[in-house]
C-alpha cells in the first residue's frame, strides 16, 4: 500500500513538474529554446518583425504585445503588457484560433498584416518590406493577387483589394494548377528553367568570376541598400594597410557606432593584431572593427569612406555611394547587384582578401582586456548539417537592415567554374538568401555544363 501511495505521489509530482513547465513564463531579458520557440510562431504568425534568436527583447515584447491586443479586441482577457504568459501562449499556439484567416482591409495594422504582406512578397506581387501596415500599395498588391485567380476560372473573388477570407486561404495556400511563377513553383530538377519570378530577391544577378559576363539578371542595375555586404569593399581597402600581424590599439572611433549594431566585439583601447579585426569585420560583421579599420588605415572614419568611394569610382561602380564602412542604414548609402558582383570580382582576385572571405572559423589570441576567442560564422549556407548548405559555396557576406532586408553575396566553384551570387532584399526570412543563392548557382554550373 505504502509503495502505491509513493508510485501515485511521484505520478503527481512529475505531472505538477509538467504543468509548470508547460506554463513557464517568457518576459523580457529572457534567453534560450523556450523564447526562440516562441519567437518562432510569432514569426510564423506575422507578429515579429526580426529573425528568431532566442533573445527575448524589445522587438519580441513588441510582437507579444501586439498579438495581445489584436486579440484583447476579439475579447480573449490577455494582459496586452508584452509578457507571455500561460493565457498567452495557450491562445499563441492554438491553430483554431491564432493560425485563422482574418480579414484584412485598408487602414488595418496588425501582425496578420504582415504576415499576408511576406507571402505577397515571396510571390512577387509585393514589393518592399513588410511593415504590418495595410496601405495603397498592400492594396494594389491583394488586388492584382485576386485578379490572377480570377483569370484562372477561381470563383467568388472579386478584385477589391480587400483580403477576405476565401482571398487569403488561396493566398497561403500551394497555388497548384495556377499559371504563375513563384519561388514556390521553383523545378529544381530543372536549374535553366529559373526565372526572376522564382528568386524572392528583389535585385539579383550571377556572374562568370573569371570573365565577369552576366549570366543572370534579375533588376541587377536598381538602386539598392547593401546593408553589411557594405564591408567587402572595407575588407580591400582595410588589407591596403598592410602589416596584418601588427599589434594595434582600437581607436575610439570602435565605440561610436549606432546601439543596434552588430560587434565583433572589440573594446575601446584592446590591443590585437590588426588582421585580427579583419576576420572580426567579416565573421561577426563587426561595426566596431570596420570604424576601427578605417581609422587605423585612413586616419579617420570619414577619409576612409572618401577612399571607398574614389575606390567606386575608379572601379567604375556609377551605382554605388559609400556613407560609412559598415552599411548601416543611410539613404545616400547604396549600390547594385551588378556593382557588388563587380567589386567581389575584382576583390577575390587578392589572395589575401580571398583568404578572410573564405574563412568561417577564425582563433582570436587573448588581449590586454579578454581571454582568447573563436569567432565562428553562422551562415546556414555553409553548414553541412544545415538543410540550406551548399557544398559548391566558398565564401561570402550577408547584410540586413529593415530598409536593406536580407542580402548576400557569395562565391561558389565547381570543376574550374567558379560564379559570383549577389542577392538584395531577398525575401521575408533570413533562409531565402540561402535559397536564392543555390537556385542561381545551379543555374550558373547548368549553364556552363558541369
Amino acid at each position: 500500500m505504502m509503495k502505491t501511495k509513493r508510485f501515485f505521489a511521484l505520478l503527481l509530482a512529475l505531472a505538477l513538474l509538467f504543468a509548470t513547465a508547460s506554463a513557464q513564463e517568457l518576459a523580457s531579458g529572457a534567453k534560450g529554446d523556450a523564447v526562440e520557440q516562441l519567437q518562432n510562431r510569432l514569426y510564423y504568425l506575422g507578429f515579429l518583425s526580426i529573425t528568431p534568436d532566442g533573445d527575448y527583447g524589445p522587438k519580441t515584447v513588441e510582437a507579444v504585445t501586439d498579438f495581445q491586443m489584436f486579440f484583447r479586441e476579439k475579447g480573449y482577457n490577455l494582459r496586452g503588457d508584452g509578457v507571455a504568459d500561460e493565457d498567452t501562449q495557450a491562445l499563441l499556439y492554438d491553430d483554431a484560433v491564432a493560425d485563422a484567416n482574418y480579414p484584412l482591409s485598408q487602414g488595418d495594422k496588425n501582425g496578420y498584416v504582415r504576415r499576408a504582406q511576406r507571402r505577397l512578397i515571396d510571390l512577387g506581387y509585393l514589393a518592399g518590406s513588410a511593415d504590418g501596415s495595410y496601405g495603397q500599395n498592400t492594396a494594389d498588391a491583394v488586388k492584382a493577387f485576386q485578379q490572377m485567380l480570377i483569370d484562372n476560372g477561381v470563383e467568388g473573388i472579386t478584385a477589391s483589394g480587400e483580403a477576405d477570407e476565401t482571398t487569403l486561404e488561396y493566398l497561403y495556400s500551394e497555388l497548384l494548377g495556377f499559371h504563375i511563377s513563384t519561388p514556390k513553383m521553383y523545378n529544381e530538377k530543372n536549374p535553366l528553367s529559373l526565372t526572376a519570378q522564382n528568386l524572392y530577391a528583389e535585385a539579383a544577378v550571377l556572374i562568370d568570376a573569371d570573365s565577369g559576363e552576366i549570366l543572370f539578371d534579375k533588376q541587377a542595375s536598381a538602386q539598392m541598400y547593401p546593408a553589411s555586404t557594405t564591408k567587402v569593399m572595407t575588407l580591400l581597402l582595410g588589407l591596403e594597410r598592410g602589416n596584418l600581424d601588427e599589434i594595434v590599439t582600437v581607436p575610439a572611433s570602435a565605440g561610436q557606432v549606432p546601439g543596434d549594431s552588430s560587434r565583433m566585439p572589440v573594446a575601446v583601447g584592446e590591443q590585437l593584431p590588426y588582421k585580427d579585426l579583419l576576420y572580426g569585420l567579416m565573421i561577426r560583421s563587426g561595426n566596431d572593427a570596420a570604424n576601427a579599420i578605417a581609422t587605423l588605415t585612413a586616419g579617420s572614419v570619414d577619409s576612409f569612406v572618401e577612399r571607398m568611394n574614389q575606390k567606386a569610382q575608379e572601379l567604375g561602380l556609377s551605382g554605388t555611394h559609400y556613407d560609412n564602412p559598415h552599411g548601416y542604414q543611410s539613404e545616400t548609402h547604396y549600390t547594385t547587384a551588378a556593382d557588388m558582383a563587380a567589386l567581389t570580382r575584382y576583390a577575390l582576385q587578392n589572395e589575401q582578401f580571398r583568404e578572410v572571405f573564405e574563412t568561417h572559423t577564425y582563433q582570436v589570441a587573448a588581449t590586454n582586456v579578454r581571454a582568447a576567442r573563436t569567432l565562428q560564422c553562422s551562415y546556414k549556407i555553409f553548414d553541412d548539417t544545415s538543410e540550406y548548405y551548399y557544398a559548391d559555396a566558398t565564401g561570402g557576406k550577408t547584410g540586413y537592415t529593415s530598409a536593406a532586408g536580407y542580402c548576400f553575396v557569395c562565391a561558389a566553384e565547381r570543376d574550374g567554374v567558379s560564379l559570383i551570387a549577389v542577392v538584395f532584399h531577398s525575401g521575408t526570412s533570413g533562409t531565402d538568401r540561402w535559397t536564392d543563392a543555390a537556385r542561381l548557382f545551379e543555374y550558373g554550373f547548368a549553364l556552363r555544363g558541369v
